[in-house]
């Protein structure tokens, strides 16, 4: 069996965090207790209520009914392996860190460290099954909800990919990538391909040293019907202008808008001011400033270089994962979640309709 890793440990956070057992509790004690939540053989039926989920209900049935069985079978099977594991893993690490904390009182820093260590590994170990579990949503249902939009391609694991964007010049600094769910496709005309990001750097050293997060939430590159002439930058108001131009966009010029609301959040460059005012007219400001509204005040950044609208929205929480493990597999949740984020997504291209041509 492999060593976990420290991408393991992060996958296994997530796949089966603290906060999942803690707002899951009574249904995992239940589990604990011998207790499944079985499903009811498929007979539950995707009730569309919904504008964009017109016509759903027809796909459910043809391409991800005939998998529910195989799949409930897979999520109980898991939890089984969850229950095992957690009888052989909380006792044993309760012993090893009473016995830890009684042989190593006088060394704290190692035993926070070993306690550290110890919690990761076992958590891993335990929810390497749920993980599992979750991918195999992932890879297969995924797909299958998403060819309801259209000819849509879905990759869970999508290695680095950050840096093949770094001239848009919006990425911040950053140490470790960890990208995820990659949705490639097209609407209206308009290219996606977006994926979720989470950007840490390491600050400080020694016993100081720290991880901050850069960045975390969507990345949107949508393909525009001409390339731009010049590159423009939207970004929120850092109050540092001069140093931040100065120091890496000497290229680029301040521009001043009409709208003081935006420019009161937002500071815009460009390389050409006439393309840039093209381009940020009154109502695109508004829509940017409506979009950041609709993702309750999270940060928006966009870039229009070479043919394409790079964005990065922040979003701190997961916006592609499967429905909690402790309920039966319908896949309903599953579908009613994942045609909700692409809705907003399409949403995005509609307001700030991506799919006329620019005409410069």
């Amino acid at each position: 069996m492999p060593l976990p890793t420290f991408k393991n440990f992060r996958i296994a956070f997530k796949g089966v965090s603290l906060k999942l057992v803690l707002t899951n509790f009574p249904k995992y004690y239940s589990l604990l207790c011998g207790n499944f939540a079985k499903s009811d053989d498929g007979d539950g039926n995707f009730i569309e209520t919904e504008s964009y989920e017109k016509g759903f209900a027809s796909h459910y049935d043809s391409q991800l009914r005939p998998h529910i069985e195989k799949f409930e079978l897979a999520r109980l099977t898991a939890l089984q392996q969850l229950r095992l594991r957690s009888f052989w893993a909380i006792p044993l690490v309760t012993l090893l860190l009473v016995a830890g904390g009684y042989f190593m009182s006088e060394h704290i820093f190692f035993y926070v460290i070993m306690i550290a260590i110890l919690i990761s590994a076992a958590w891993w170990w335990v929810g390497r099954s749920v993980i599992a579990y979750k991918k195999s949503i992932k890879s297969n249902i995924f797909p299958l909800i998403l060819s309801f939009l259209g000819d849509y391609k879905y990759t869970a694991e999508t290695g680095r990919r950050i840096d093949q964007f770094a001239t848009s010049k919006i990425i911040p600094s950053y140490d470790n990538e960890y990208s995820e769910d990659r949705i490639v496709g097209e609407h209206k005309g308009v290219e996606i391909d977006l994926f979720e990001t989470h950007l840490t750097e390491e600050q400080g050293s020694g016993n100081s040293s720290k991880t901050v997060t850069k960045f975390k939430g969507m990345v949107i590159s949508l393909g525009m019907k001409k390339a731009f002439k010049g590159q423009t930058i939207v970004r929120k108001d850092s109050g540092r202008v001069t140093k931040w131009i100065t120091d890496k966009f000497s290229n680029l010029n301040i521009v001043h808008l009409e709208d003081p609301n935006f420019e009161k959040e937002y500071d815009v460059y460009s390389s050409d001011q006439v393309e840039a005012r093209y381009l940020l007219t009154p109502t695109f400001m508004e829509r940017i400033m409506n979009l950041r509204r609709a993702y309750k005040g999270e940060k928006i950044e966009c870039s229009f270089f070479d043919d394409q609208l790079f964005m990065m929205i922040s979003i701190s929480r997961d916006l592609f994962e499967p429905g909690s493990i402790f309920e039966p597999e319908d896949f309903i949740d599953d579908a009613k979640h994942l045609l909700k984020e692409m809705a907003g997504i399409f949403q995005i291209v509609d307001t700030l309709r991506l799919d006329l041509d620019i005409g410069l």
